[in-house]
């Protein structure tokens, strides 16, 4: 009788002690997150500035302006890497073991965030006059906390808790698969995959106006549209262009992948396939033309006006790298996924017609 009595407490006592330590390692993960985020664009920002920095932040020595390519992808393999845990990683584990990592992680995201930008408001951080960088974590916790990447992600985890949170657990038996007429299958195909490249360009195009206005309202000025200089104001966080860079990012990564969940496989490659040879084409054509462009004609915050300038700022957004790297990843799991079979369980082989006839009279 003791026992009965005791069983039950001791349970609740290992069910609490876990779901904190979910909890600790999402705050953690979050932390490292947002710090290691700050560390790689630090360095981007030096390297196509023309400076290499140590770890504490501080000038070590010159260097030729480069493209920092080796820096973009490390951020967004890093990005790729934290989803991929907070999504597919978790997917074996308890529901409350996912909701508890995944709240952990989007509240420290969310206050380190906060934080990065209250500094940023009131100035608070000592920053050099080179490029902005304030020493040690602080220069980390600035420049993570303002990363696109970060945000994205942080708007990724707050999606995924909330579908935890809300949505039953799915089981084989709620697949469904649409078929396909076998009618002008390949001219459907390239219609996606024209669909998917204006994806591509009009995402680029608009990450770049949207980051333009951030550079800008950072540095105090007001752009137009052509990236031209109007006002002259205080500077700002600009929340709104942050909020829609985040914003655009999650749009674009849910109709990649959730919007046509139930779109026949080769129109879901053909999509994703033309998104990322757009993307892909863009970035290259901005990183190999961005020695040859020369001094900035009329811009005196180093954006060039135009489209040119949207495209220069929309290359280098870590959003868009990220998003490219998650096109990718999906193009490879839609290639590689085994094709279902309609009208059946695609888990399940289907039943012969005696089997269906023994049923039918067993339940008549």
């Amino acid at each position: 009788m003791l026992q009965l009595l005791i069983l039950p407490r001791i349970s609740k006592g290992n069910f609490l002690i876990k779901s904190a330590v979910w909890g600790i390692c999402g705050i953690a993960t979050g932390a490292v997150f947002v710090l290691v985020t700050g560390i790689f664009t630090i360095q981007a920002l030096g390297l196509a500035a023309g400076g290499q920095y140590d770890l504490d932040n501080s000038l070590a020595f010159f260097t030729p302006p480069r493209v920092p390519i080796l820096m973009m992808c490390a951020l967004a393999v890093l990005s790729a890497v934290v989803i991929f845990v907070l999504t597919v990683a978790m997917r074996n584990c308890s529901k409350i073991s996912r909701m508890t990592f995944t709240s952990g992680f989007s509240v420290a995201t969310l206050l380190l965030v906060i934080l990065s930008f209250a500094f940023a408001a009131t100035g608070r951080t000592p920053e050099t006059p080179m490029i902005g960088v304030a020493p040690g974590w602080q220069g980390w916790l600035n420049h993570g906390g303002s990363s696109s990447a970060v945000h994205l992600v942080l708007l990724l985890a707050v999606g995924s808790l909330w579908m935890h949170s809300r949505s039953p657990q799915r089981t084989p038996h709620d697949a469904t698969v649409s078929t396909t007429k076998p009618i002008n299958i390949p001219l459907r195909s390239a219609v996606w995959g024209i669909y998917g490249m204006l994806l591509g360009v009009v995402f680029v195009f608009i990450i770049g106006m949207l980051s333009a206005q951030v550079v800008a309202r950072k540095l105090g000025v007001i752009l137009d549209l052509n990236n031209m200089v109007t006002a002259i104001a205080s500077s700002t966080v600009a929340f709104l262009p942050i909020t829609a860079i985040a914003v655009l990012s999650a749009l674009v990564m849910f109709l990649l992948t959730g919007a046509v969940k139930n779109r026949a496989r080769r129109f879901r490659v053909a999509l994703v396939a033309g998104f990322g040879f757009a993307t892909i084409l863009l970035l290259s054509s901005s990183f190999v033309l961005a020695p040859l462009r020369g001094p900035k004609v009329g811009a005196s915050i180093g954006i060039e006006p135009g489209w040119v300038g949207w495209l220069a700022e929309g290359s280098t957004n870590p959003a868009v790298h990220v998003v490219l790297l998650l096109a990718v990843g999906s193009l490879w799991l839609y290639s590689n996924s085994p094709k279902p079979t309609p009208n059946h369980d695609p888990l399940q082989p289907p039943k012969p017609d005696s089997e269906l006839l023994r049923e039918l009279h067993d339940r008549g």
